[in-house]
């Protein structure tokens, strides 16, 4: 016997991201976490979680795009990650990716370049 998945009554929100550093470092990353979790996720980076706030200045974060489909929120995490790979402010060390073509019929990458640690509120 077949069991059907629960269907969400809040469909989850597919996020990517970047988590600034006030040295000037950032990170690019996908979230689809619930909103009260997103508000306090900078990311699953090494350097995000070992980074304390005692003494300095806190961790900013970007919202980049909000994707209903999973596979496109992924697939514009990575293109993000991959132009940005040779920045030495780019702390991204990882891809991680296994998407379904079908579902990137209608994908458009956006257009976005990172701000300054400064100019985000």
């Amino acid at each position: 016997m077949k069991r059907r998945k629960k269907k969400s009554l809040h469909p989850k929100e597919h996020r990517v991201y970047c988590t600034y550093f006030p040295d000037g470092r950032y990170y690019i990353g996908y979230s689809c976490k619930p909103p009260k979790q997103w508000d306090k996720y900078y990311g699953s980076s090494r350097e995000i979680r070992e980074y304390t706030t005692e003494d300095q200045q806190e961790l900013k974060k970007e919202l980049i795009v909000t994707y209903n489909n999973k596979n496109q929120a992924k697939l514009q995490e990575m293109l993000l990650q991959l132009q940005y790979r040779y920045d030495d402010n780019c702390i991204n060390d990882m891809i991680h990716i296994r998407l379904r073509l079908k579902y990137l019929t209608d994908f458009e990458p956006v257009d976005w370049e990172p701000l300054s640690y400064e100019s985000i509120t």
